[in-house]
């Protein structure tokens, strides 16, 4: 399999990149905006105007049609900038939740899709075992899932206006804002889904959750190199040091394998390869692993800066623990990947 990107992927991750470097440094992550500042819903309607939201959408509903390895470049630069509000979770597995549903979808979910291709709200989807909802300010609404991790279950949607979310919880990643499960009425739609449709939209969301968690680390990967070549230390640039030396080229091989695994696990859902749930599994682990060793070792790096609560490390080092929370952690994964390859 070619790994190389083509011109049109280049295009847009460079597009991606240089976006977000300029309109969502880490000094604006820092200030973790809510949905109702004005900054963050422009944001939101420039990220639309450029396609983002509705990349994995067909062109009948004004989509670009494209697949999960284009999908895993924008995530990958949200990971690398920090960005706060929930764009994998809107873009893919809302979209996909429509793509899939097909003639069978839902009017509000219909609604949901188009308001959010428009830029105009921003929805997270979560789990209905989750006691804590991530975005719970950083959210215009919110859509309660049922089934998509079980075998068999029907799936059932709710949708939940972010008012709900009364009370915030501390978090870890202070970029991010945390709401309790609300206790409200709550009316559940149920859509027709194949098993095999929730699999593979199950599988893509949590590939965007890892391609996050490669941004992330590559963001770590650069403070620190950047750091290295120009800190002096006993008269020279610490960077010459064996020491250092070392913790950046493990960086650097974690991070390269992760991204590789990630793409490989991308094509494989968009050609449906026989093997896209081990590389799935694959990628995930990879991505959690690279990214937590990376920020870790970041710190490291940066030396006594590293610890300070002014710097960006503790940062990258939070929104990598929390995503592999999210994602169960590296010993899930690698469960996951024993359980394919030997079953």
């Amino acid at each position: 399999m070619d790994f190389a990107l083509n011109e049109e992927q280049q295009m847009l991750q460079e597009a991606a990149q240089r976006f977000l470097t300029e309109n969502h440094p880490c000094t604006r992550a820092r200030k973790a905006l809510p949905w109702s500042d004005p900054l963050q819903r422009d944001l939101w309607k420039a990220m639309a105007d450029m396609g983002w939201n509705s990349l994995l959408l067909p062109e009948e509903q004004g989509g670009s049609d494209l697949g999960a390895v284009e999908a895993s470049l924008i995530a990958e630069s949200a990971g690398q900038n920090l960005l706060n509000l929930p764009w994998s979770s809107s873009a893919v597995l809302l979209a996909l939740l429509e793509r899939e549903a097909g003639v069978q979808t839902l009017p509000e979910l219909s609604d949901a899709v188009q308001s959010m291709s428009q830029g105009r709200s921003c929805w997270h989807c979560i789990n209905d075992d989750q006691s804590h909802w991530d975005f719970a300010t950083q959210s215009s609404n919110f859509i309660w899932i049922r089934g998509l991790a079980e075998q068999n279950d029907k799936l059932q949607l709710a949708f939940i206006r972010s008012q709900s979310l009364q009370k915030c919880a501390p978090a870890l990643d202070t970029t991010i804002s945390i709401g309790i499960t609300p206790v409200v009425p709550t009316t559940w739609h149920e859509i027709s889904i194949t098993q095999p449709a929730k699999e593979r939209i199950r599988s893509t969301y949590r590939l965007m959750q890892a391609s996050e968690l490669v941004g992330v680390g590559q963001a770590a990967l650069t403070t620190s190199t950047s750091y290295a070549k120009e800190r002096m230390q006993f008269g020279k640039l610490i960077g010459s040091y064996q020491s250092i030396k070392h913790q950046l080229a493990n960086m650097w091989m974690l991070l390269d394998n992760a991204r590789l695994s990630v793409m490989y696990a991308a094509a494989a859902i968009d050609s449906k390869l026989h093997d896209q749930a081990l590389a799935c599994a694959v990628a995930e682990f990879a991505a959690i692993d690279s990214a937590l060793q990376c920020t870790r070792s970041s710190i490291q790096v940066h030396g006594a800066l590293g610890f300070t609560w002014e710097h960006d490390a503790h940062l990258y080092l939070k929104r990598a623990q929390h995503l592999a929370t999210r994602l169960g952690g590296a010993s899930t994964a690698l469960r996951s990947v024993e359980s394919i390859a030997l079953s």
